[in-house]
């Protein structure tokens, strides 16, 4: 039967996964554009809503940050558990109630409150469960695959960060919020609900779309095609392992910059005298420039280690900075635009690539979701560190010097990560915390 259902599948013009890779990027096109991106658009609008300070706003989308990344593990080891599935459809469903509901909002606590409800809940519907369900689906194309879905980011960055910013100008900040939480129900429940297939095997069908096999289809050969060269690396002997948490340290700091900078991109240009509407674009296009490099890194890492894509992907980041630093012209700001924008996009296709590369599938979700916490905490301490710092030297100068160091200690640490020694768990509670 298994076989017979793989023959009927083969003969579709188009591999299920892609279908896959379709709806995973729509996921992340609304997860990015609604809940990251949108907010460099909202800062001065809530700032002013609010009569607070940019720094007490940055807030906001740091606890969005904190609580995606510590939910991060656990959303791992759901994955791995139970599939990408529910996972994504208990996010999409908390996190489109809460921007919905943030259209009221009167007070900064309820700003808090409810930004750390999306936090939970596009750390639910984001990069972990996608991450796993491409790599289920795709092993050779495995890169391009999740440089493709990742492209999701950049559209959104580019199209949803537009939107909220008409939306601003032609409405209110409070009507941006409500047509996010539509974007977020409407992109996420009924594409998961009705299409979304944890493994090509639920199908009959193999990864990459090969053909079937002589052997008969099981579940086992399915999950050796999978993985040829599985490792035994499960989340105790990865804790242990620095490599783990070398990688940690520099999708930490490369987070750290990533948060800062965009975050308060729009301020800045606004600060040195170029409009609202203009500096909207300008963030609109760093992120949507997002999608090339997306791509590009994710077809680099099937061709050079993930760890070497990921040096360059940090070192071009480094170099945008420092252009950033020195900015005089528009022209120096669009050059920063695109290189940053180019460079920065690799980054969210690098980490679940690094991640495999080292570990390998079994336990890939639960150790991902410890990298993506590592990240995460960086991104949510970059927007506050540059808010705090402009609210007392009234500059961004400082920031962006801190940054470009922060980019500096990423490329060492991956410098120094080797590909570690798979220790198997033995003792009883090594397998069960595995």
């Amino acid at each position: 039967m298994a076989q017979s259902s793989n023959s009927v599948g083969q003969g579709r013009k188009i591999f299920y996964g892609w279908w896959i890779v379709t709806i995973c990027l729509l996921v992340l096109f609304v997860h990015s554009g609604c809940g990251f991106y949108s907010f460099g658009v909202l800062n001065k609008p809530l700032q002013a809503a609010f009569d607070t300070s940019r720094g007490a706003i940055s807030g906001a989308v740091s606890l969005f940050m904190l609580m995606a990344g510590l939910v991060a593990p656990f959303v791992g080891r759901l994955t791995d558990n139970y599939g990408p599935k529910r996972i994504l459809l208990f996010g999409g469903v908390i996190a489109g109630a809460a921007l919905m509901l943030l259209s009221l909002a009167n007070a900064l606590w309820q700003l808090y409150v409810l930004y750390s409800v999306i936090g939970i809940g596009l750390g639910s519907a984001g990069a972990v469960p996608i991450s796993v369900a491409i790599s289920n689906w795709f092993t050779r194309r495995r890169g391009l695959a999740i440089g493709i879905t990742m492209i999701g980011f950049a559209l959104g960055a580019l199209l949803v960060t537009l939107l909220t910013s008409y939306l601003i100008e032609a409405f209110s900040w409070r009507a941006a919020f409500l047509a996010m939480g539509i974007l977020v129900w409407a992109f996420v429940i009924p594409p998961i609900a009705l299409f979304m297939k944890t493994r090509p095997q639920d199908m009959g069908l193999l990864p990459d779309g090969d053909p079937p096999r002589e052997v008969p289809l099981t579940p086992e050969s399915v999950k050796a095609a999978a993985d040829p060269d599985p490792k035994a690396y499960t989340m105790a002997t990865a804790l242990r392992s620095p490599c783990l948490w070398l990688m940690m340290t520099a999708f930490f700091f490369a987070g750290l910059a990533i948060g800062g900078v965009l975050q308060h991109e729009h301020a800045f240009f606004t600060d040195t005298g170029v409009s609202a509407a203009s500096a909207g674009i300008m963030l609109a296009v760093t992120g949507g420039t997002g999608g090339l490099g997306k791509f590009s890194f994710g077809f680099l890492s099937d061709k050079i280690s993930p760890r070497i894509a990921a040096m360059i992907c940090f070192s071009l980041q480094l170099v945008a900075v420092i252009v950033l630093i020195q900015i005089t012209t528009t022209a120096m700001m669009w050059v920063f635009v695109l290189l940053f924008g180019f460079a920065m996009g690799g980054q969210v296709a690098l980490q679940p690539l690094v991640t495999i590369k080292f570990f390998g599938l079994p336990a890939f979700g639960s150790i991902f979701g410890v990298v993506a916490l590592a990240a995460s905490l960086g991104t949510a301490i970059g927007p506050i560190l540059a808010g705090g710092i402009y609210d007392i030297v009234g500059s961004y100068r400082l920031a962006f010097i801190t940054f470009a160091a922060g980019y500096a200690v990423a490329i060492t640490a991956l410098l120094l990560a080797r590909q570690p020694k798979p220790v198997p768990a033995t003792s009883r509670a090594e397998r069960e915390l595995a």
